[in-house]
């Protein structure tokens, strides 16, 4: 039966190797500062176990995609949310710190009863976004597959040079009317066009919804066709480079 259940803190994490409990397992993380891995919301498959999704939320924080994390789970992922704010620093976006927790919160997913062996999914909505496609993009060791619904561009400067940096297989979903200034459709139309030139075009695609705004996958948002179609997307790019569950 599939449900959410919330786990919380672990403990700080600093020096070389620092053991971090979850649940009952227990994981070896690397770092070079003191970090601590924020909480999360396990979202159980129906068979109890399936391949580990990671969705990152947006600045409303996790509350607002309990929907879309039990919609990722019940075709048979094992979802685990976390809280955008803790990966992402709007104010300083050269900070790496998230880089390294996003790393703890990816294996410790993978420490779980409930998590089929392999590499991991990433799902980002708005500062998860910029997680997503700035940290889980550029980590093909752990991942595969990566989605980014109406990112955090704003700190991309060369998306040329962004695009090379990308390991993983990305989508972009994104609205033709967002008017969160750091989100513009301008710069996700940047990357797209940076990712057709490329020697690896199809590690990047867009596809657009038009005249629809910010935050058509929250919870606070009534956008149900946008939202459903943006779902099938999502979950068709994990089945083609994850796999099914």
């Amino acid at each position: 039966m599939s449900g959410a259940r919330r786990s919380s803190a672990v403990a700080p994490w600093a020096g070389c190797l620092v053991l971090v409990l979850a649940g009952c397992a227990s994981i070896l993380v690397p770092s070079r500062e003191e970090y601590e891995l924020p909480s999360q919301r396990e979202y159980l498959p129906p068979g109890g176990r399936g391949r580990v999704v990671v969705l990152v939320s947006g600045y409303d924080g996790p509350g607002s995609y309990t929907r879309l994390a039990q919609d990722m789970a019940d075709p048979g992922y094992y979802v685990v949310l976390v809280a955008g704010n803790d990966l992402w620093n709007g104010n300083n976006p050269t900070w790496n710190g998230g880089e390294a927790l996003l790393r703890g919160v990816i294996m410790r997913a993978g420490e779980s009863p409930h998590a089929l062996p392999g590499k991991v999914g990433v799902v980002g909505c708005s500062r998860g976004g910029a997680t997503a496609l700035a940290y889980a993009a550029q980590m093909p060791d752990l991942v595969a597959a990566v989605v980014a619904q109406y990112p955090v561009t704003s700190f991309i400067k060369d998306p040329a040079a962004f695009v090379g940096t990308i390991r993983a297989p990305v989508l972009i979903l994104a609205g033709t009317a967002d008017q969160n200034p750091r989100c513009p459709i301008r710069e996700a139309r940047a990357l797209d066009m940076a990712a057709k030139a490329s020697p690896a075009p199809d590690l990047l695609r867009l596809h657009e919804y038009p005249r629809v705004g910010h935050g058509f996958s929250s919870d606070n948002r009534n956008r149900q066709g946008v939202y459903s179609d943006a779902l099938n997307r999502t979950l068709s790019h994990l089945r083609r480079y994850l796999g099914d569950s």
